[in-house]
């Protein structure tokens, strides 16, 4: 059992209080929500009250949340710890519940993989993908989990989870639906955050994953998930996405009043 490292800190420690934060922020996103048909999405994973509202934007803007039996979450490894692409094989306990792993998906999904691996030590501290569980549950707590951590960002690394999934997908016969995990610009004036992450998403909203590696190593963006993104991509456009569509963006700022130094937040979603 992987036990909870970001209650308390990122969002409320209590079972109530998580509820009642994401029924607000989910509440606030509901002016920006159309929901479409969708393969994947991006969410971010700052504390709630940063970035919660374009998170439940992202899981109330996918039908296909509310009846997913697999959702594959994939999130940055901040920590350091553990291997270059880790796959949990643990259930997840959190103050509202426990979610249940999709063993079976995860390991369809290293029996077709080079750089995934299972191991925990990656997730043990790291929040990225924790972060995501109250928003799902939420939409569906009897979804199971496929969770995912990189510290390889790279685009071999990105096509490698994204060759898997297509892989597991087929050979189980049942598709799932990819949640990746990132933040956007961090600790910038706000104007510069979005200038940069303009410019980012119009490579992702174009589904140029080998372009938006480039451009994040060339400009060095200071995306923290850049890889999960290039994940979601290049599974959605193998899947016959032809366009990702922005929901919302927004920054701390607006939380803060400080646009100095923002960390920037987006919701996007890869319509089929």
């Amino acid at each position: 059992m992987r036990k909870p490292a970001a209650a308390g800190g990122f969002y409320p420690g209590e079972k109530e209080a998580i509820e009642k934060l994401v029924a607000e922020c989910m509440e606030k996103a509901r002016p920006h929500i159309k929901e479409r048909n969708c393969f994947a999405g991006v969410s971010p994973h700052a504390g709630f009250i940063y970035s919660g509202v374009p998170a439940a934007a992202t899981f109330l803007s996918i039908k296909e949340l509310k009846d997913a039996k697999t959702v594959v979450i994939v999130g940055p490894n901040h920590t350091g710890l553990g291997g270059l692409v880790s796959l949990s094989r643990e259930d997840w306990e959190l103050p509202i519940g426990v979610f249940k792993n999709d063993v079976e998906f995860g390991e369809e999904m290293v029996k077709n993989a080079n750089f995934l691996k299972p191991e925990e030590e990656a997730h043990r501290m790291e929040h990225s993908i924790e972060v995501q569980l109250p928003f799902l549950h939420a939409v569906n707590p009897s979804a199971k989990i496929v969770p995912i951590s990189m510290m390889d960002q790279s685009l071999e690394g990105a096509n490698d989870v994204a060759n898997a999934l297509l892989a597991a997908e087929k050979n189980l016969g049942r598709e799932a639906v990819l949640v990746a995990s990132s933040d956007f610009s961090h600790y910038v004036p706000s104007e510069m955050a979005e200038k940069a992450d303009k410019e980012a998403m119009g490579h992702i909203l174009g589904l140029d994953a080998e372009g938006f590696q480039k451009e994040v190593r060339a400009k060095n963006w200071s995306i923290c998930g850049y890889g999960p993104i290039s994940v979601a991509m290049l599974y959605a456009k193998a899947k016959g996405s032809k366009k990702a569509l922005e929901v919302m963006y927004t920054n701390s700022g607006e939380v803060t009043g400080d646009y100095s130094q923002v960390v920037a937040y987006a919701s996007i979603v890869f319509p089929r």
